[in-house]
């Protein structure tokens, strides 16, 4: 294996690549809401996206199997330390307001491996997995920001939550779909119950349903709506061609890579309509 190629798979499976998808959502709402980009909140979204992600995916390996993990799992526990210790610097860094709900989203974090009085697991809850997903993955990116910048409650947060709750349940199908031979049949997964040609048209359903909702946000509408169509229409796409026999780097690098595009689009647009200053 060459060093570009063992790159690549520690940056993907080390959830280097998913974090940085939660950070790009994270920055469309300070760009939504104009306010201030904390480098401190970011860094603390992005290692906690980290050190989350591979608890969940590698704390069973890691548990049973201490002496004999691989070298992969020993940089991957290696850059989790790393993580953690800025996560706790960064941490007392944030805003009292939103320490609170920091928590919360710890606790919902390490009870959805981890067994909760007679519950196995979150994860294992019967239908429950990817409504856990889509609103951790909401509060984090759109109520920390606004939350941590003093942001008062009003109509545009809830359109904003609710649209990006839907718009993280529409991109977790694919992945649903190519888990489909693989997961639990008690766990009730959306193609497990409906089949994956209904799963797509729910998908289609929910894509709209963030146009409807944009209608009440967006603020440059030519922009907005040209950025809001492209995301959707490259997400539509993955949704269609999604299949239990896809590559595994199909959902694990190129879906997870929309919330990365979206942001890059909003981050151009804003770059070319700033005022020239000359």
């Amino acid at each position: 294996m060459n060093f570009t190629n063992r790159l690549f798979k520690f940056y993907v499976n080390s959830s280097l690549h998913i974090a940085i998808s939660v950070l790009s959502l994270s920055f469309i709402t300070a760009h939504s809401f104009e306010i201030k980009y904390d480098i401190n909140l970011f860094i603390f979204i992005f290692f906690s996206s980290v050190l989350g992600y591979n608890y969940i995916k590698y704390f069973g390996i890691s548990k049973f199997h201490y002496r004999s993990l691989t070298k992969r799992l020993k940089e991957i526990q290696l850059l989790c330390l790393l993580c953690f210790l800025g996560l706790i610097f960064a941490f007392f860094g944030l805003n009292n307001a939103v320490k609170p709900l920091v928590l919360c989203l710890g606790a919902v974090t390490f009870f959805y491996e981890s067994p909760f009085e007679k519950i196995a697991s979150l994860r294992k809850v019967k239908g429950l997995k990817i409504y856990i997903i889509a609103l951790v993955w909401a509060m984090t990116t759109v109520l920390l920001p606004l939350l941590n910048a003093d942001v008062q409650l009003e109509a545009s947060i809830f359109y904003t939550f609710i649209q990006r709750f839907i718009f993280i349940l529409v991109l977790m199908l694919p992945f649903e779909i190519r888990d489909l031979s693989d997961d639990d049949l008690r766990l009730s997964t959306i193609p497990q119950k409906f089949g994956i040609p209904a799963t797509k048209r729910l998908g289609f359903l929910g894509l709209f349903s963030i146009f409807v909702f944009s209608f009440f946000l967006l603020q440059n509408a030519a922009v907005d709506v040209l950025i809001t169509t492209i995301v959707m229409v490259v997400t539509g796409i993955f949704l269609v061609v999604s299949h239990p026999k896809k590559p595994f780097y199909f959902t694990a690098f190129w879906v997870e890579l929309v919330p990365v595009l979206w942001a890059l689009l909003v981050l151009i647009s804003n770059l070319l309509l700033q005022p020239s200053t000359l």
